[in-house]
């Protein structure tokens, strides 16, 4: 039996690949406290060194879903800062530094390529490829402001867009956490 010379030309040689990345976000450092018990013991307000904002059973704590895609960055903030108070004065507080549902979007990494190999006898091969990240141009916002809840939630005078608070989503000079997709193409000749 034969086979089809054209159809092995067009076929054969390919060669594809990619790497995949898909897990939780990274979980978000509880707020540190501002009741001073810190300057009071000489600590700083890094972890274990401090003390946090209680968290409020029962409180959600975002005000929309980080992987929803569905916040605009220019009205939306999205962490509750109801779901935080400060301890008393002197007081530690009862906040773990971290919680399992309290987490920055899911930022998963996808990059692909593609490539042939053209053999035009035993030495002389020109190889083609293209590669991809970011191949299904995924959105990745930049992380929300998650220091201070009691910071006041700021807007442009003249816009009314959001400029800053506890969760804001910094969209001001295009910031976002991953770029656009992009491809590169390359090519190589061997002899």
């Amino acid at each position: 039996m034969g086979t089809n010379r054209i159809l092995s030309q067009v076929v054969r040689d390919w060669a594809f690949g990619s790497t995949l990345s898909y897990a939780s976000g990274v979980p978000i450092l509880a707020p540190s406290s501002t009741n001073n018990l810190n300057a009071l013991l000489f600590r700083t307000a890094a972890v274990g060194g401090g003390t946090f904002f209680n968290r409020n059973p029962g409180v959600p704590m975002f005000l929309k879903d980080l992987n929803c895609h569905c916040i605009d960055p220019t009205q939306d903030l999205v962490l509750n800062p109801a779901a935080w108070s400060n301890p008393a004065a002197g007081q530690w507080g009862t906040a773990a530094p971290y919680y399992n549902d309290y987490r920055y979007q899911r930022r998963p990494s996808e990059s692909f390529s593609l490539g042939r190999v053209f053999a035009f006898n035993e030495q002389m091969r020109l190889t083609i490829r293209i590669n991809f990240v970011n191949v299904f141009n995924r959105l990745q916002m930049s992380n929300p402001a998650a220091t201070a809840p009691t910071a006041a939630t700021t807007r442009n005078a003249t816009t009314g867009f959001l400029t800053g608070g506890y969760g804001f989503v910094n969209y001001q000079g295009g910031s976002t956490f991953a770029p656009p997709r992009q491809g590169t193409l390359e090519m190589r000749f061997s002899f």
